[in-house]
């Protein structure tokens, strides 16, 4: 009888880490067609525009390239969304939105079988217990901590006193803490 081995991918991406680290070139390739199109719509979800997003992606890869060694090895995946993300939200903090509505969307890309592992796991919940949240304190917390705006900025889109804002970020965040612990 064959021994059935399961490497999650979170295994996958720490060894692509490795050899990454050891600047091969091979398993960097490798790392980004297995992630390329889930950060994308990560950040695209923060910038909205595809060119502002592709040279976003670029930078952030670059980043991952001469990171490498300085980068967690226990959680790969994790990193680098977060890595992407601050990428994005710092564009639009330099540059601006790039679109006046706010959307109603989740707040991460969504999760597919072949990433299950336990940052994806930690995403699927995270975007249930956002979902959960009533509607302001869920569009105060996603313009606050998605699309970078500061409290001021969000009381003029809002058009609700400062307090009541930060009430909503704070409680909504509690919120979350709970459901996530959960």
């Amino acid at each position: 009888m064959s021994e059935v081995i399961v490497v999650t991918v979170n295994e996958e991406l720490q060894k692509l880490f490795s050899w990454i680290k050891l600047r091969d070139r091979k398993a960097f390739e490798t790392l980004y067609s297995q992630t390329n199109r889930k950060l994308y719509g990560l950040i695209m979800k923060i910038v909205t525009d595809r060119d502002i997003a592709a040279e976003l992606l670029q930078e952030g890869y670059l980043k991952v390239w001469f990171a490498a060694d300085r980068s967690p090895t226990t959680y790969p995946w994790a990193w680098m969304c977060q890595l992407m993300r601050n990428l994005a939200i710092d564009h639009v903090r330099q540059h601006g939105r790039h679109h006046p509505i706010f959307e109603d969307t989740d707040i991460l890309p969504e999760v597919g079988k072949e990433d299950e592992t336990d940052a994806a796991a930690h995403l699927a919940v995270l975007n249930r217990c956002v979902f959960l949240l009533a509607q302001e304190k869920r569009q105060a917390i996603k313009l606050a901590y998605i699309h970078g705006y500061s409290h001021e900025e969000i009381v003029e889109r809002l058009a609700r006193p400062l307090g009541t804002v930060k009430s909503w970020i704070r409680r909504g965040l509690k919120e979350l803490k709970r459901c996530m612990d959960t």
